[in-house]
């Protein structure tokens, strides 16, 4: 028997080896020219809410700016932003100048008037007796003319005097009064019920009268301002019920209302505002927070719907990328509804399939179409 030379490698092992690699190499081009998956859907018949879905902010529909009508300096600022306030709580106190010795003063000066009257006024009662007894004998004619003018005189002079006397006393009880409100206006007080949005203070400030202390806002009455694309006008109309979420409670929705739509359009954006009223406003709400707003503006019960990714936009119109074969085509559509999930549409059957990600495959490129998992 004859032994291969050593070193020689088999014929059968060279031909195995070559085989190899051709199958390997025919695998690889087969993989490498193997066309993309294409997920594809079919529409379905469900209900359709179409909405409009905008962003907006809070505010407040009464906010007032809140000052002193005297000027002073700021001895106390007793609230501070994002504190809820009650109407006429005092927010800030401010010093005034002398005051304690005006108002010594003025009530030293009132006592005094006071005497004054009581003094006149006993007066007055007692020439008024002296003048009805002269009379009396005056008319028995136990004394003179001269006697019963001279008692007459001196009445209508002493009730003089007590009328100056009550006029003095009327003027320090003014001052008083003057001196009682200026002390009242040394307190600021807020206008209603609301939450500070703003304070503008702190002690030992000096303001001069008129200066804003503070910016107070309403919270029982808040509304939303949002806008839109123009575009959305004809889909818009008063009344219509909303859900609002704020971002920072998105487990709590609440419901709204449109109650104003423009009046007119930003031309130079192509928006137009809106103003919605929130129905029984939860206690979290705050001035300027964010929320985002979904109007219903129809309703379809049984439509034909595709999700909103399989759905494209144009200038020339709605379309979807139809399946045919193993390539997609372009198929227009009308979109009669639509919300972030679904679109109401029309032009397709519940047979017809598209590509779920239109907007990931290309029209006329061969893909292998894998149906989506319900």
């Amino acid at each position: 028997m004859n032994n291969p030379s050593p070193g020689r490698r088999p014929a059968s092992g060279w031909w195995l080896g070559l085989t190899v690699l051709i199958v390997g190499g025919l695998l690889v081009a087969w993989f490498v020219r193997r066309p993309p998956t294409a997920v594809v859907v079919s529409p379905e018949i469900r209900e359709v809410v179409d909405l409009v879905v905008v962003s907006g902010r809070l505010r407040a529909v009464r906010e007032a700016a809140v000052g002193s009508e005297i000027g002073g300096t700021v001895e106390e600022a007793l609230a501070r932003e994002g504190d809820r306030v009650t109407a006429g709580q005092e927010l800030a106190r401010l010093g005034m100048l002398d005051y304690d010795s005006q108002q010594q003063q003025a009530t030293a000066a009132r006592a005094t008037s006071a005497a004054d009257v009581e003094v006149a006024a006993l007066a007055v009662a007692q020439a008024r007796r002296d003048l009805a007894r002269t009379e009396e004998l005056a008319r028995g004619g136990l004394t003179s003319t001269a006697d019963l003018e001279a008692a007459g005189n001196l009445a209508a002079r002493l009730a003089a005097a007590e009328t100056a006397a009550r006029a003095r006393l009327a003027e320090n009880d003014a001052a008083l009064a003057v001196l009682e409100r200026q002390r009242a206006k040394r307190i600021v007080r807020a206008p209603f019920a609301g939450i500070v949005t703003r304070r503008s203070v702190e002690p030992g400030q000096s303001v001069v009268p008129g200066t804003a202390l503070y910016l107070v806002a309403e919270v029982s009455a808040v509304e939303i301002y949002a806008e839109t694309d123009e575009n959305n006008v004809q889909r818009l109309r008063v009344g219509q019920p909303a859900t609002v979420i704020a971002p920072a409670y998105r487990d709590q929705p609440y419901k709204a209302k449109l109650e104003q739509i423009g009046p007119r359009v930003e031309w130079d954006r192509g928006v137009i505002g809106l103003r919605l009223a929130p129905e029984q406003p939860p206690a979290f709400l705050l001035p300027n927070m964010t929320v985002d707003v979904n109007i219903e503006v129809g309703r379809y019960p049984r439509a034909l719907t595709l999700p909103a990714s399989a759905v494209l936009r144009a200038r020339d119109g709605n379309y979807v990328l139809l399946v045919e074969g193993d390539r997609f085509t372009r198929r227009a559509i009308k979109v009669s509804g639509e919300n972030p999930a679904h679109v109401a549409i029309e032009g397709l059957t519940t047979g017809d399939r598209v590509a779920r990600e239109a907007a990931k495959v290309t029209a006329g490129a061969r893909y292998r179409m894998t149906a989506a998992t319900p």
